[in-house]
């Protein structure tokens, strides 16, 4: 597992490149040895959970709005223009975010921008813990770029310290994650909501912010929201809808990526259409369950050599998840007067 919290892993991670495996028939994968074949199922898995980004329409458009304002701000001294990634766990926030920083660093890098240089840093990664004050925060900036941290350094210290080394590595996109654990309700947290102000204020990068439900945090409420909600557009991670037309094909378009990137030898292009509905009752439309359930039904297409994805599987999981509801449902329930009675 690469750790993207430090300058060093999320170089690593700009760096791999899981190359998708070549393709093969039953035939040749049955003649393999034992060890070539795990080895083969190991660059199967491994491409399809870390290689295979699917781009959705709303990652599309996410990152049409991060490009957009990575180029605006690049000529802004003040009043700096970012982003939100909103939604419920599930949905791809945190994936989305880190795909968004990986494809802009290597972008730069293949057009040999001035960014991209050796000692540069284009993208800046951090995620908020919890219970976060201002100078924890800091301490996680610090922890990224490397830089050391004394015992004596006041919080003035170490933001001099995080926004002159932005600066000096010429960093375009600075992506903070869980920043739902900015709850506003407590003071610590509105600090650190200051310090991201004011650091977004002393260095060139555009802020991208990807949290659960941040519109219920506050960061957006009263005064200091209000200016942030001026300069920051909302955009809300959603599960897939099969109310229209469209959004039907979307999830069909969905379901054709995620089985090509399964590498299955005897799997049907398209067959997985036939599963549509009953994989989007499972999953609630949610991408991530929806990957985690595709992914773990290929590896038992793979142990059992089958090499295709058993759709009677899903709909008989979707049988008994509706038998145990409405047994729940139906099973009577006593008060908790009676349940102390007894």
């Amino acid at each position: 597992m690469i750790e993207i919290t430090t300058k060093e892993g999320w170089r690593e991670y700009v760096d791999t490149i899981y190359e998708r495996p070549a393709p093969i028939t039953s035939e040749e994968l049955r003649a393999m040895s034992f060890g070539d074949r795990a080895l083969f199922n190991q660059g199967r898995a491994q491409y399809s959970q870390a290689g295979a980004f699917v781009r959705t329409p709303q990652f599309n458009a996410f990152q049409r709005a991060v490009r957009d304002r990575v180029m605006l701000n690049a000529y802004r001294r003040v009043g700096k223009l970012g982003l939100i990634l909103s939604g419920e766990p599930g949905q791809g926030k945190t994936t989305s975010l880190v795909e968004i920083g990986r494809a802009h660093e290597r972008r730069r890098r293949d057009t040999s921008h001035a960014v991209a240089k050796p000692g540069m840093l284009p993208v800046v990664y951090v995620a908020v813990p919890a219970q976060c004050s201002a100078k924890a925060l800091m301490h996680e900036f610090a922890r990224f770029l490397g830089l050391p941290v004394l015992g004596r350094m006041t919080y003035g210290d170490l933001l001099d310290a995080v926004a002159n080394a932005l600066r000096r590595c010429s960093t375009e996109l600075v992506l903070v994650d869980d920043v739902h654990h900015l709850d506003l309700k407590y003071r610590q947290n509105v600090e650190a909501s200051d310090m991201l102000k004011q650091l977004s204020e002393r260095c060139g990068g555009t802020f991208v912010y990807a949290g659960i439900a941040v519109e219920a945090t506050g960061l957006l409420d009263g005064a200091r929201g209000g200016q942030i909600g001026k300069r920051f557009e909302v955009h809300v991670a959603a599960p897939f809808s099969l109310v229209s037309v469209e959004e039907k094909a979307r999830w069909g378009d969905l379901l054709l990526a995620l089985e090509s990137s399964l590498c299955l030898a005897e799997q049907q292009p398209g067959s997985i259409l036939s599963a549509a509905q009953t994989l989007h009752a499972l999953t609630g439309g949610e991408i991530g369950l929806l990957k985690d359930l595709l992914q773990l039904a290929a590896l038992s297409a793979m142990d059992d050599g089958t090499e295709r994805l058993d759709v009677s599987v899903f709909e008989r999981d979707l049988v008994r998840r509706q038998t145990a509801a409405t047994l729940y449902a139906s099973k009577p329930r006593r008060s908790r007067a009676s349940a102390r009675d007894t």
